[in-house]
């Protein structure tokens, strides 16, 4: 018998299960992105999600580096 401190079952954890409890976003790669007023807003009246911020974001991100 295992012991239950060593099992490995669990679920992968997905951005768009996470909510955003701050007025910040940390991205994939490690940046943190501060979340305008309407950014906020949005996620406050469930218009946008975390996934969606995070594609957008990283989507600018990857325009200002080329």
């Amino acid at each position: 018998m295992r012991p239950p401190f060593l099992s490995t079952d669990f679920a992968q954890s997905r951005i768009e299960d996470e909510p955003i409890l701050g007025t910040v976003l940390r991205l994939p790669d490690g940046r943190v992105q501060l979340l305008s007023w309407w950014e906020r807003l949005q996620l406050a009246l469930h218009l946008t999600d975390a996934k969606a911020l995070e594609e957008r974001h990283a989507r600018t991100a990857g325009a200002a580096r080329a």
